[in-house]
């Protein structure tokens, strides 16, 4: 955790100056976890295989890390990009190596469960430290609140209507699809908390945040796009009303990003927040066996 909160320390600064701090940390934070893989490669015989290849993939990205310290700018961004490519499909060759291995079907909902938590958690309190010198008015309380109720709404349509204990086991593309697309939810839901932040800010006089609705409604584009995708992978049908309200919800963010420069951010905010609870609302009414589904947790 701390080589984790070193890292964000040097991410404002990345990629103005502070290049090789942000490698440095990085490569800090991949050791330990290639650290914990050899400790699994020596004593777990039956995922030695699976911690091999782990070891390999992120070793050599490491590696090419570390390669970029001596690179110049912008030469030292493509040693980043090779690093990162290498990174992100190490897991494709894996999952296929988990077949016949005594794997806990419910440890990755539940570790990416808690990071939907966490997210949703840093987007509220990053609205409220942002905000705190707000001058707050009944519209500004409102456009706060729907805010909430957005982050809420997803909230609810990821912990209560998706059955995640078996998309991890069920194949190797649900379980791949159903891994990745949790990087557009948590970007999703980290752009709308940095939107409704805006929002309220742009109602402060002689404000300079006028034409930020867009970030809001794209956050939520994203994160419902993903949903939709995990909702595709999850058993037992392919395409049902969720799939069909999840996308839906996505395309209608997607428009109302478009045309957010002729609405204010706090109309844009608002709008998002009745066509999420509204789906939730739906969903309560229409899909009654979901509250005997097991979410990830």
């Amino acid at each position: 955790m701390f080589a984790v909160a070193g890292l964000a320390s040097t991410i404002p600064h990345a990629l103005h100056g502070g290049q090789n701090s942000f490698v440095v940390a990085y490569v800090c934070v991949r050791t330990i976890l290639l650290i914990l893989y050899v400790r699994v490669y020596v004593d777990l015989q039956a995922a030695r295989a699976i911690a091999g290849w782990f070891m390999l993939g992120f070793g050599v990205a490491v590696g090419i890390w570390l390669i970029s310290l001596a690179a110049p700018v912008p030469w030292k961004y493509l040693f980043w990009a090779v690093a990162l490519a290498i990174e992100y499909s190490t897991p494709v060759r894996a999952w296929r190596l988990f077949r016949g291995k005594p794997v806990d079907p419910r440890h990755l909902p539940e570790r990416f469960g808690l990071l939907v938590i966490i997210v949703l958690g840093e987007g509220v309190i990053g609205v409220v430290l942002g905000t705190a010198k707000v001058s707050w008015t009944f519209q500004s309380g409102a456009v706060a609140f729907a805010g909430f109720l957005t982050g809420a709404a997803i909230w609810w349509l990821y912990f209560d209507f998706l059955d995640t204990t078996r998309v991890v086991t069920r194949n190797i593309r649900s379980g791949l699809t159903f891994v990745y697309a949790h990087y557009f939810v948590a970007a999703g839901i980290t752009a709308l908390g940095v939107g409704v932040k805006l929002a309220i800010l742009s109602l402060e006089p002689g404000s300079r945040y006028d034409d930020v609705g867009w970030i809001a409604a794209a956050g939520v584009a994203m994160a419902m796009a993903a949903l939709t995708a995990v909702q595709v992978a999850t058993p037992p049908v392919l395409v049902d009303a969720d799939v069909v309200l999840r996308l839906a919800i996505a395309v209608f963010a997607g428009v109302l990003a478009g045309l957010s420069g002729h609405l204010s951010p706090a109309a844009v905010i608002s709008i998002l927040a009745v066509a999420l609870v509204a789906q939730v609302v739906i969903e309560l009414a229409s899909h009654e066996h979901h509250a005997a589904m097991a979410g990830p947790f």
